[in-house]
Formats: C-alpha cells, sequence, structure tokens
C-alpha cells in the first residue's frame, strides 16, 4: 500500500498503445494482460506512483510481483526484459521498476502541479496572521498584504514615511491602536479632509465693484 499518499483506484489506458502499440509484437497476449496490471500495480504500491516497489524505495522480490499480477515468474521476468529493451520500464539499483512513461499519460498539466499548488497553499496558510515589524521604534506591525496593499496605494516611499510617523507618534505617546493597517489609513483620510478644508476656508473670493 502506498504511504503518504492516496493512491487512486483507476489509472488511464492509451486505447491506441493497446491496440497498435509495441506491445503487440514484444509480448504474447498473456504478457500484455501481465503489462496491463503492471501499470495498475504501479499506482498503488510503494509511495511513488509509476513505481513498483515498497515503501522504502526499495524493489519488491519478483515472485511477489508475480503473486499480486496471477502470473508465473518466468512471464514476468519476460515482461520486464522485453519492455526494458523498448525503454518503457526502467531498473534502478535497489530493484525498484519504474514505468517511464507512467505520469506523462496518467497526469495532466494540472495534476502535476498540484504539489505545488499544494505547497503554495501551505506557504500562503502560514503566512495568515503572521505580522512583520517596521519603524524606526519597531513598533508597527503589519500583515504582508495589508503593507502590499499600502504601497499599491501610497507608493514605497509613501509607505515608509507613513509608517515612520505612526512609529514615532507611538513611541512618544505609548497609544496602543488594534489595526495599524487601519490607522495609517485612517490618519491619511484626516489629513486629506484637513487639506480639502483648509483650502475651502482659507479661499477668499475677489469682490468686484458694481458699475452703474
Amino acid at each position: 500500500m502506498a504511504r503518504g499518499r492516496k493512491p487512486r483506484t483507476w489509472v488511464k489506458m492509451d486505447c491506441e498503445g493497446i491496440l497498435r502499440g509495441s506491445i503487440n509484437y514484444l509480448l504474447p497476449l498473456d504478457g500484455q494482460a501481465v503489462w496491463m496490471k503492471m501499470i495498475a500495480l504501479s499506482e498503488v504500491s510503494g509511495g511513488r506512483p509509476g513505481w513498483i516497489e515498497d515503501n522504502n524505495h526499495n524493489g519488491l522480490p519478483y515472485d511477489y510481483i508475480a503473486h499480486e499480477l496471477h502470473c508465473t515468474t518466468e512471464l514476468l521476468e519476460l515482461v520486464i526484459k522485453k519492455m526494458a529493451e523498448d525503454k518503457a520500464i526502467e531498473v534502478n539499483g535497489t530493484g525498484s521498476i519504474r514505468l517511464v512513461n507512467f505520469e506523462h499519460y496518467q497526469f495532466s498539466e494540472y495534476d502535476r502541479q498540484r504539489l505545488y499548488r499544494q505547497r503554495q497553499k501551505e506557504q500562503d496558510s502560514a503566512k495568515v496572521g503572521v505580522k512583520k515589524i517596521y519603524g524606526e521604534f519597531k513598533n508597527v506591525f503589519l500583515l504582508e498584504d495589508e503593507y502590499l496593499k499600502l504601497v499599491e496605494r501610497f507608493k514605497e516611499s509613501g509607505v515608509k514615511e507613513r509608517i515612520e510617523k505612526l512609529s514615532m507618534y507611538l513611541e512618544s505617546k505609548g497609544d496602543k491602536y488594534k489595526s495599524h493597517y487601519a490607522t495609517i489609513l485612517t490618519w491619511d483620510r484626516r489629513d486629506v479632509d484637513e487639506k480639502k478644508e483648509k483650502a475651502t476656508t482659507g479661499f477668499k473670493p475677489k469682490k468686484y465693484e458694481v458699475v452703474n
């Protein structure tokens, strides 16, 4: 049984290969049946899809494999020999049997990238809730996505300026805020409103004399 992954209960078959491929002249009919079963066995044995081996990546005894495939050891050895000559399988130093084109036929590009996506998801999950420290006084805390949003809005220089402003304020006043991200946005909104108010109240419309 495979370890570390859940093996599928099915495998894909290349219809053209089965009907017109090299196995038809390389192997007798019972050998072709053994080859089909070897494809299935490589999905559920060991921990790597496409390999016939034990959980420690060591080869299985041929008599054990033959028993699993319900064939004679001699027939199994013939299939392995012929398919190795056809470069369809490889047998490594530990005796593990690798079906060379297994992943090509069994997995789409989406499947092949599944492990990458899973690792990426785990990395992204690990970032959730982990805030980085910013500011001269090391007292401004922002999530990575919060920092990126600020950069998108104010650019890098603008973000650093606002972080330092908040850092100095927190150090001097000792105030605490639940969200430094929200605080930066609130302060920016306040500054914008104050500028608008000054612009409005500071504007004196020119008086024109009325000429009769």
